[in-house]
This record gives C-alpha cells, structure tokens and sequence, in this order.
C-alpha cells in the first residue's frame, strides 16, 4: 500500500511540476548504502528511548544489542569472537522496523528544517518519502534546499553511521534557467538524469539498460 502511495504522490508531483510555467524545481532519489548494516546500535537505542518505547520493549531491544558478538568458521574451526557495533541483526523480522524507525529522524529533521522548501500543491508542501530504505525527495529552489539537505545528512550520518551510496541515487532537476542548472551540477554528489539516461539493470537477471524517457 505505501508503494502505492508513494507512486502516487510522485506522479502528481511531476504533473504538477510540468504544468509549472517558472520550473524550478528537483526530485532526488536516494539509496541507502549497505543499509541494515550501517545502523548504529548506541544510536538505535537511544532513538526508541526518545519515541518513548520503554518498559519491556526496551529491555528486549536492549536485551537483543547488548554487546552483541559474532564469530567466523573457518576450515571447520570457530575463530575467536569480536564485537559488533553496527548493524540489525540478519534473519530477524524487527530489523526493517528498528532501521525505518532510525531513518525517521532524518525524515523529521527534512521535514521540519524550513531553508529545505518541499515542492508547493495547493495548501500541501510535499517534500519527501519513505520507503524502507529509499528516500524521494521533492524540492523547491535547488540552489537553497540541496545545500541544507547534504550538510543534514552528513550530520546524521556522523552519529547513525547512515551512508548514502550515491553512484545509485539519482536526480531529476526541472529548471529553465541554464545558469541554474550549471550550478546545482556543480555541487551536487548525485546523477542527474537525462532524456537519454539508461538505468542500470541487474544484469544477473535482466541484463542491460533501459533508457529513461
């Protein structure tokens, strides 16, 4: 349901964009890098604590990373156990809510930072979604927001270890200004598509390329 929404939101937010007159505006597609294996745990648990999960939900996810370890089989023979500081556990069915629950602190602080204007329809300011560990952002005046946006995950990723893998996030900018354009290339990490931009498949399964049009 929530694909579906997001699908939604996203094609009204084109349409509105492509009856816009004065176009200045950007829609970025973000990955997450590695993403169940980057979240810090110090971090995750002092999370729950602010969105006042407490009592025996805690203790269980206190319970579950506490000194966590792990330990490699190698030619038959169990090494000696280290550490693990980061990371949801693999296998287990809370780990895609405790790193949707992390990544809505980055969702609230886009949300709530106002130098990172959302793209304006009607009395609704659209300015991002979620889904699991991809993030859709629409945005107004580029120059301004995508500046604010960067050094905001940058600081998130400090204290997350959130990475951003940016050879597959994607941008598509909307703007008559050429000078404009020149510039956002010019400071942004990510890919801005084109008409004639191919998006990479998974070879192993369908191979090649499919252009963007």
């Amino acid at each position: 349901m929530q694909v579906w929404f997001n699908i939604c939101k996203s094609i009204n937010v084109i349409y509105h964009i492509n009856t816009t007159k004065d176009k200045n505006h950007m829609i970025i597609s973000i990955d997450a890098e590695n993403a169940f294996n980057k979240i810090q745990h110090s971090f995750m648990l002092k999370t729950l604590n602010k969105l006042d999960i407490e009592g025996i939900y805690l203790k269980i996810m206190r319970a579950i990373y506490h000194k966590p370890t792990a330990n490699i089989i190698l030619n038959g023979q169990k090494l000696e156990a280290f550490p693990l500081k980061i990371s949801t556990r693999q296998g287990c069915s809370l780990s895609p809510l405790l790193f949707n629950i992390v990544l809505e602190v980055l969702g609230r602080a886009i949300r709530q930072e106002k130098e990172i204007k959302g793209i304006q329809i009607r009395r609704e300011e659209v300015k991002l979604s979620l889904f699991a560990d991809d993030i859709i952002l629409y945005l107004e005046n580029p120059t301004v927001s995508v500046q604010k946006l960067l050094k905001l995950i940058n600081n998130f990723s400090k204290v997350s270890q959130h990475k951003i893998n940016v050879q597959k996030s994607l941008t598509f900018l909307y703007t008559n200004n050429s000078q404009t354009k020149s510039q956002i290339r010019n400071t942004i990490p990510f890919t801005i598509a084109t008409k004639n931009y191919k998006i990479p498949r998974n070879t192993a399964n369908q191979g090649g390329e499919q252009s963007l049009q």
